[in-house]
């Protein structure tokens, strides 16, 4: 029985790395894509520039000093929330403190979906989709 436990909490913690990795790796495809600068279709507005915003919010937080915070804790369970879509808010705001958007991680889940589900149909399109 002890055994059968430890095989469900291996089997568990390696379904929490895969989503989060997943996520991880879909921000990383979409934000600042260098070959879509001059793209209308894909430029930093609207979903795009929530996801960069929500980008900072995860892991480019500081203090008021300027000093980074190194926080574990709040990637993983941003993550969390992002990956559930939960309902809470949270406030986003652009590196110049001069847009400020109020956002739910329901709202960010769909622009990330959304971003990818288009990047992804271009890739297509174009034959870049490696199969996994």
């Amino acid at each position: 029985l002890a055994c059968a436990d430890s095989l469900h909490s291996n089997l568990r913690n390696e379904y929490e790395n895969g989503r989060l990795l997943r996520l991880l790796f879909k921000l990383g495809f979409i934000n600042e894509r260098p070959e879509h600068v001059l793209a209308p279709q894909w430029a930093e507005t609207g979903d795009r520039y929530v996801l960069k915003l929500f980008r900072d919010y995860v892991f480019h937080q500081t203090l008021h000093s300027g000093v980074p915070v190194l926080d574990a804790g709040h990637l993983l369970t941003a993550l969390n929330k992002l990956d559930a879509g939960d309902s809470e808010e949270i406030l986003l705001s652009s590196r110049d403190g001069k847009d400020l958007l109020v956002v739910t991680f329901a709202d960010v889940k769909r622009c990330l979906e959304n971003s990818f589900v288009d990047l992804v149909q271009q890739a297509e399109y174009a034959g870049g989709v490696a199969s996994s």
